[in-house]
C-alpha cells in the first residue's frame, strides 16, 4: 500500500486540456472529495467518499502544527485511475514538501479504471450572525493537470464554486495543485456553524470499458450500420419496382 501511494504521487498527469465549465445539466453523483477546513487554531484535512469521511484519512486532527492565519499552505490532490488510488496532501509545515503526517491516501481497487466527468471546487467562509466576526478563504495558483486557473476566494459568510471539465473526454489521471490561505477579516474569526472550508470533488464517476467491451460495442455499431444499409437498399429496390 505504501508503495502504491508513492507511485501515485510520482505518477504523471493526463495531457488533456482542462476548461472552465457550467457543470452538469442534471445532478450527478459526487464520488470522492478532498476537504480542508479551519476551526480556530485547529486545521485539518480529510478524504470523503460519497460525502462520508473515510476513516484513517484525517490530516492534522490535533491541530499540531497550529494553523497560521494569513499564511499560504500548498496542497496536492492526485487520482490514479489505473489503481483506484486517491492521495490528498497539505504542506502544514510550509517546507515545500509533503512529509510524514501531511498525506492521506485512500486506495479503492473497485474504482480502478474509473474516470470522472467533472471536478468541482467549492469554498465556504463563515461569519457570526451579528457580523462582529468573519473570515475569508483564498485559493491561489490553482492548476488542474497542468492548466492554470489562478485564484478563487470567499469571505464573510459567502460561498464560491467553480466547475471544471476536460476539453476532450472524461478525466482519467488527475493532479490538482494550489495553495490555501485562511484570513481573519473581522473580530477574532469566530463562526456560528460549519468551519470555513475547501472541498475539491470528483463528480460523475464512469467505469472505462474493458477491451472486450469495446470490441463488443464496435461490433454492435457495425451490425447496426449494416442493418440500416440493408433496409435502405431494400426500400430503394422496392421503390424501383413500382
Amino acid at each position: 500500500f505504501v508503495a502504491a501511494v508513492g507511485a501515485m504521487l510520482g505518477a504523471g498527469t493526463a495531457q488533456a486540456t482542462v476548461v472552465l465549465s457550467a457543470g452538469p445539466s442534471f445532478p450527478l453523483a459526487t464520488d470522492l472529495t478532498a476537504r480542508a477546513r479551519w476551526g480556530g487554531n485547529n486545521f485539518e484535512g480529510q478524504i470523503l467518499s460519497a460525502g462520508v469521511a473515510v476513516p484513517g484519512t484525517n490530516l492534522n486532527p490535533g491541530g499540531n502544527p497550529v494553523w497560521q492565519l494569513g499564511q499560504s499552505y500548498a496542497f496536492r490532490l492526485v487520482w490514479d485511475w489505473q489503481t483506484g488510488g486517491l492521495s490528498w496532501g497539505i504542506d502544514f509545515n510550509r517546507n515545500g514538501s509533503f512529509g510524514s503526517g501531511e498525506i492521506a491516501a485512500h486506495l479503492m481497487p473497485g474504482r480502478a479504471g474509473f474516470s470522472y466527468q467533472y471536478i468541482n471546487l467549492s469554498l465556504t467562509s463563515a461569519s457570526q450572525g451579528n457580523g462582529n466576526h468573519g473570515n475569508a478563504i483564498d485559493i491561489g495558483d490553482l492548476s488542474i493537470n497542468g492548466t492554470a486557473f489562478g485564484r478563487y476566494s470567499a469571505s464573510n459568510g459567502s460561498t464560491a464554486s467553480q466547475w471544471f471539465e476536460p476539453a476532450g473526454s472524461s478525466f482519467r489521471d488527475i493532479e490538482v495543485l494550489g495553495t490555501i490561505t485562511f484570513r481573519n477579516i473581522a473580530g477574532n474569526g469566530a463562526f456560528a456553524q460549519e468551519r470555513p472550508n475547501l472541498n475539491i470533488a470528483f463528480v460523475g464517476p464512469e467505469p472505462v470499458p474493458e477491451p472486450a467491451s469495446w470490441a463488443l460495442l464496435i461490433t454492435g455499431v457495425g451490425l447496426t450500420g449494416a442493418a440500416l444499409r440493408r433496409r435502405r437498399d431494400q426500400a430503394a429496390n422496392a421503390a424501383a419496382q413500382l
